[in-house]
């Protein structure tokens, strides 16, 4: 297949990327031009230059499209692009999250959502996917290669000299490497169920203080960790994403890896800040 991917020089993205080449998949990237006219991606032979705010023109060649690209913030704009890829006709896989859910202590594929601010208006676009005969899948925290959110922990236990969390500790959040979510987002494409919702989650839930205190182990600084309250936090990295950081989410990804096989089989976060790709 041909697969037109959206946000391919993201972290996701770009690792999607090195899996569809891998299956045999043709890939075809939007990207925003460089500023000295080269390419973006020397490993893509077929780049074409787009604006994620803007209308999205979709070939004759393409089989299939997948969006990892982050929103604009604006629910309109963000629903026309979408819309309009949907209306194309062709398969397409929309990488969403799982903070869609809310608070949550088991939820699956087939929970309701109630997100949080961060993503107040994402479940309106999942729904716009699915009604169209799309597909949605919902990662947990993407970690690995280095990336995501556990560079963050990293840098705040650098800075305060010990682990920190937001929130009380005790509440956990679901995991995934990005390397067992580009897998399935392949799967997805070649073989997923049309309006069906996908979760790429590897591990339910780790607690938010065993995470803060590997990040502190990585760091080299005083073992342990201790709270960074919501509203401090709020101040620092702004109110909705502390929400987020401090959310409680046993998420399940069983009725997924029935459905498709998927089987993820890298290393877990806590093992990926000790002695993975973090490790400094």
């Amino acid at each position: 297949m041909k697969v037109l991917v959206l946000g391919a020089t993201g972290y996701v993205g770009g690792v999607l990327v090195e899996e569809l080449q891998k299956r045999g998949h043709e890939v075809a990237a939007v990207v925003r031009p460089s500023g000295d006219g080269g390419k973006r991606l020397p490993a893509v032979r077929d780049e074409r230059h787009g604006d994620l705010s803007g209308e999205i023109e979709v070939t004759a060649d393409i089989d299939a499209i997948v969006h990892t690209a982050q929103l604009t913030g604006d629910e309109s704009v963000d629903a026309k692009v979408i819309g309009g890829l949907v209306a194309s006709g062709k398969r397409v896989v929309y990488v969403s999250g799982v903070w869609v859910l809310g608070r949550t202590d088991g939820g699956d594929e087939a929970s309701p959502v109630n997100p949080v601010p961060i993503v107040g208006y994402r479940p309106n676009i999942e729904r716009l996917v699915t009604d169209g005969g799309g597909i949605v899948i919902r990662p947990g925290v993407v970690h690995g290669r280095g990336g995501g959110i556990p560079n963050l922990y990293l840098g705040i236990a650098t800075e305060q000299g010990t682990g920190i969390y937001v929130g009380e500790g005790a509440e956990v959040a679901p995991y995934v490497h990005v390397e067992d979510l580009a897998e399935l987002i392949v799967t997805a494409v070649e073989k997923g169920e049309p309006g069906a919702v996908y979760h790429g989650v590897a591990e339910e839930g780790v607690t938010r203080r065993a995470v803060a205190e590997a990040a502190a182990e990585n760091a080299g600084v005083e073992a342990g960790a201790r709270a960074w309250p919501v509203e401090q936090a709020g101040a620092a990295v702004g109110a909705p994403f502390a929400e987020a950081l401090a959310l409680h989410q046993r998420v399940s990804s069983a009725r997924t890896r029935e459905a498709l096989g998927w089987a993820p089989t890298r290393p877990g976060i806590l093992s990926e800040l000790r002695e993975g790709s973090y490790t400094r």
